[in-house]
């Protein structure tokens, strides 16, 4: 399980509570995250897949895995099934970062140096205020504790990452997904609306694309359903619609 930008592996703890008795997992914090090793200076797309390959092959995970990952998360899922097609069985990209339009460019690099500089409170506001609109936040402690994680966000990871995305291009990568690969777009989600999810669904005919009742955030926002579709995902050969038809009470 792969977290969002501003994220750390605590966005899975809803999520991995319905899995406890069904599915073994793993997640982490990713490079800059959390506990992990803060950045210094530029990371890329690379970089972070090389960081999940070093974590499988510390723990002697050898066999395929069945990815899960949001957001910038979703990204780094995609660009090691990619990499590494015979390490996959299953992908699940929810709301998946695919870099950033090129008249928005110069906008968010500036945006990345402000960051840097000054840290990244005011910028987790007007980034929260997409991902999770105020008119949506019916669960005002779970917003609470996902808006003070992003806070002690490290200024100089969250910067690098956040330039990452401006140069980040996935387009080949989704060609090459494997079989059994969903892209999910929320409905709600400002930051990747479903419009944005479906090009990019084009761009990888094997993959199914699934539009579900949620935001940007879904791991946190959206817990119960996330779980389902996984278990369901892995253990059946049931297509993505059929699951969330089955589960959809748990949005």
């Amino acid at each position: 399980m792969i977290h969002e930008m501003g994220g750390t592996l605590e966005s899975w703890d809803a999520v991995c509570l319905q899995l406890r008795s069904s599915l073994p997992y793993l997640r982490y914090d990713t490079r800059g995250a959390g506990l992990s090793e803060k950045i210094v200076g530029e990371t890329d797309i690379d970089t972070q897949v090389d960081d999940l390959t070093a974590l499988l092959d510390g723990l002697g995970i050898d066999g395929p895995v069945a990815l899960a990952g949001v957001a910038v998360g979703a990204a780094i899922a995609i660009r090691f099934a990619a990499r590494q097609p015979q390490r996959v069985s299953h992908l699940m990209a929810m709301a998946p970062a695919y870099g950033v339009a090129a008249e928005n460019r110069s906008k968010v690099l500036a945006a990345c140096e402000q960051m840097r500089r000054f840290g990244v409170r005011d910028h987790v506001a007007s980034l929260l205020e997409r991902g999770w609109p105020p008119t949506l936040r019916t669960d005002s402690a779970r917003f609470r504790e996902f808006q003070l994680r992003w806070r002690t966000c490290d200024p100089q990871s969250f910067s690098a990452i956040f330039r990452m995305l401006a140069t980040l291009d996935l387009e080949s990568d989704l060609r090459q997904l494997p079989p059994r690969s969903i892209l999910v777009a929320g409905r709600h989600d400002q930051v990747r609306p479903p419009a944005e999810i479906e090009r990019l669904g084009g761009l990888a005919p094997q993959a199914e694309t699934l539009e579900v009742e949620s935001r940007h955030f879904m791991p946190v926002q959206n817990p119960n359903w996330v779980a389902a579709l996984l278990t369901g995902f892995v253990d059946t050969n049931q297509s993505a619609a059929s699951l969330y038809r089955q589960h959809r009470d748990l949005c």
